[in-house]
């Protein structure tokens, strides 16, 4: 486990009720590198590309990014990405015997 991670001060998954919270959030350090950079230039091409009557795309962003802060703020996603991990590292030790 990371101990960045693991010593966030985030003791829950925060409130994610509108896209200003999710803004928050991710200045708040709640996402993945680049997160906060990347839901902006996200954000702004659903935008682009939504009609007025269609904003499936802007909702389909906010839901992927609220998603990631969920994750990123489970106490358990450093264990499980670790494990992840460690099988991959396995297969490939596997695959190069």
């Amino acid at each position: 486990m990371s101990a960045q991670h693991a010593e966030t001060p985030h003791p829950g998954p925060p409130h994610l009720r509108t896209v200003a919270d999710i803004r928050a959030a991710l200045r708040d350090g709640r996402g993945f590198p680049g997160d906060a950079e990347s839901f902006e230039a996200d954000l702004a091409r659903a935008l682009d590309t939504s009609t007025a009557t269609d904003l499936h795309q802007v909702a389909d962003v906010i839901k992927t990014y609220a998603g990631s802060i969920r994750a990123f703020s489970d106490p358990e996603f450093d264990d499980a990405l670790q494990e992840g991990l460690d099988l991959i590292a396995e297969i490939k030790k596997g695959n190069q015997e």
